[in-house]
Formats: C-alpha cells, structure tokens, sequence
C-alpha cells in the first residue's frame, strides 16, 4: 500500500509540474520586445550592364529602412529561375526606448552573385506592396571583354 501512495504521489506532483512549467511558458511579459522582420522599399539598385562568366555580379541597393534607429537593414534572399533572378531585401525592427532620431538607408548594401552561364538574366526585386523593380544584365563568354 505505501508504494501505491508513493506512485500516485509522484504522480500528482509531475502533474502540478507539468500544468505550472505549460501556463508559465505561454505568459508575456509586459518589457517584453517583439522583433519584427520586413521587406525593405527598394529604391534602386546600381549593377554592371554586362559581365563576363567569370566575373561576380555586385549589385548596389538603395532604399529607406526605417525612420529610426531601432531599424537596420538584415539581409538579402536571393532566389534562381532559369534567367531571373527574384530578390527580396529583409530589414528588421528592434523595439525600444532609446530609439536614435536617424532615418535608416541601405546605402549601397551590397548582394554578390557568382557562376552565371552566358546569357541575359533578368533582376526583380519584391517590394512591399508585391511589385518588383527590375532591371537585366548581360552575361558573355569569359575573354570577350
């Protein structure tokens, strides 16, 4: 009888436990800051028209990040299909109260991309609202230049 008090003991215990570490965990805190992440408004980019197979491809963005220092730009997703290239610039949110007075820019961040075929590929980058700013670049045989 005195391990079946014991068994069933424990068991409550676990339990009591258990219910304390699942309601705890699912609390907020009220201090607490939520990071947010974003697709940052592109601008413009700055690329070389045409380059070589050989060459790596740098490509320049421009934009605004955010109106205060709690925003930074994060980073680039850059995406292959065939002759396009899909583009999404991240940017995130830090919340707090010692925010800087600063607008954040990209200020030419730069994305590079290496081993391209020869060919004409074509560059798009996701904005926020869903539309892309595009442009191209020509890829020729290494040694043409």
């Amino acid at each position: 009888m005195k391990s079946k008090i014991s068994f069933y003991t424990g068991l409550i215990i676990t339990t009591i436990l258990g219910y304390i570490i699942l309601f705890t965990g699912c609390l907020k805190l009220e201090n607490e800051e939520q990071v947010t992440y974003f697709i940052v408004e592109v601008d413009s980019i700055d690329l070389a028209d045409t380059i070589t197979t050989a060459d790596t491809l740098s490509i320049s963005f421009y934009g605004t990040v955010g109106n205060n220092g709690c925003y930074s730009f994060s980073q680039f997703n850059p995406q292959f299909y065939e002759d396009t290239i899909y583009i999404e610039v991240w940017g995130i949110l830090s919340p707090g109260n010692n925010c800087a007075a600063v607008m954040v820019y990209l200020e030419g961040e730069q994305l590079h991309i290496l081993n391209f075929d020869e060919g004409t590929y074509f560059v798009h980058i996701k904005q926020p609202d869903g539309s892309l700013l595009t442009d191209s670049i020509a890829v020729i045989p290494a040694g043409y230049r």
